[in-house]
């Protein structure tokens, strides 16, 4: 009898590990494509249309152990995410037509951070159909797509002082080196 009640919960912290996991890997996928976005937003567009059926399935994948504890509907679960996720891939393609390449409505830079922010609130939304873990994931991008369009607006802000600090990095080891040369 103590061997199920040990089996029982320590199940229950490997299933926790297995969404944290889950959560994190997601974040690092999510900073991958903010990456891959900045540096090519065709590509980050697309890259962010394949992470559309990862982020369903992660998500069904985390709430589908806690169905099981609540005695909820799965097929409930699955259908309402496999529809909120393909909804979220309409809108990319609607945003896609109006890029500069089709319409020319947007640029291709804004395609990039409109998709990031639609897979921001996506996720968001599924996490409060889901779980509140997901809608952490959400709210990461959402900052992350407003760190992004800060950066880029101010690049020149920051890149300036930052060149400055290493210009005189150097000069200070370079003095430091010489004065321990003469000593």
């Amino acid at each position: 009898m103590s061997g199920n009640i040990h089996n029982g919960s320590s199940s229950v912290p490997k299933k926790r590990h297995a969404s944290e996991f889950i959560l994190i890997l997601l974040l690092l996928l999510s900073i991958v494509g903010i990456a891959l976005t900045d540096f090519s937003p065709i590509k980050g567009f697309w890259y962010w249309m394949a992470m559309a059926p990862v982020f369903c399935v992660a998500t069904i994948t985390i709430e589908w152990s806690s169905m099981n504890r609540q005695g909820e509907s799965k097929s409930r679960l699955v259908w309402t995410q496999v529809f909120h996720w393909f909804g979220y891939l309409v809108i990319i393609y609607l945003v896609f037509l109006l890029s500069a390449r089709d319409t020319g409505r947007l640029n291709n830079v804004d395609v990039g951070l409109v998709a990031l922010l639609l897979l921001a609130f996506t996720t968001f939304s599924a996490g409060i159909t889901a779980s509140w873990r997901i809608s952490v994931v959400g709210v990461f991008l959402g900052i992350s797509v407003v760190a992004m369009a800060l950066v880029e607006e101010y690049i020149w802000v920051l890149l300036i002082p930052l060149v400055l600090i290493i210009i005189g990095t150097f000069l200070f080891r370079r003095r430091k080196s010489k004065q321990a040369q003469g000593a």
